[in-house]
C-alpha cells in the first residue's frame, strides 16, 4: 500500500535528520537542515490534523511535497555525506535523545495518516499522494 511506503520513507528520513539535533559542529550543515525538515513535518502534521476533507488532504499532501521536492536531494546529499548516521540502533550516544524525539514524531505523522484514511479513493487526494511519492524517490 502507498501509505506504508510513505510512512517507511518519513520515519526513516526523520530518524536519520533527528539524529543530527544536538551535535557539534562536525554536523552543524544538517543541523540546518534538519530545522527546515522538522517545520515542514509539523506543518504537515498540523494541516493533515486540520483536514476534514478531501480537498484539504490533497492540500496537505501538495504543501509537503512542495517542501520535499526542495529538500529532499539535500538530504539525501547529507545522508551521504554522514553514512554513519544510517545505523538506527547504534547512534552516537550524543543523538540517542534525538533518536527518540524522532520516533515520538513517527507516531504523530502515523497517526495524522491515518486521519485521511476515509479519504485515500479520492482521485485528487490519489493523485497527491502519487506526487508525494515521487517527490520521495532516489534521484
Amino acid at each position: 500500500m502507498k501509505i506504508d511506503r510513505i510512512f517507511l520513507i518519513i520515519s526513516s528520513l526523520l530518524t536519520i535528520f533527528f539524529l543530527t539535533i544536538g551535535c557539534g559542529d562536525k554536523y552543524s550543515d544538517a543541523n540546518k537542515m534538519n530545522e527546515k525538515f522538522i517545520d515542514l513535518m509539523e506543518s504537515y502534521i498540523e494541516d493533515l490534523n486540520k483536514a476534514d476533507n478531501a480537498k484539504e488532504v490533497a492540500k496537505a499532501m501538495n504543501r509537503y511535497a512542495n517542501g520535499m521536492e526542495d529538500l529532499w536531494p539535500k538530504m539525501q546529499k547529507l545522508s551521504e555525506k554522514y553514512p554513519e548516521l544510517k545505523d538506527k540502533n547504534n547512534p552516537p550516544e550524543e543523538l540517542k535523545e534525538s533518536q527518540k524525539r524522532a520516533e515520538e514524531v513517527s507516531k504523530k505523522i502515523f497517526a495524522a495518516m491515518m486521519k485521511t484514511m476515509p479519504y485515500m479513493m479520492d482521485p485528487e487526494v490519489q493523485k497527491a499522494q502519487q506526487r508525494l511519492g515521487e517527490a520521495m524517490i532516489e534521484k
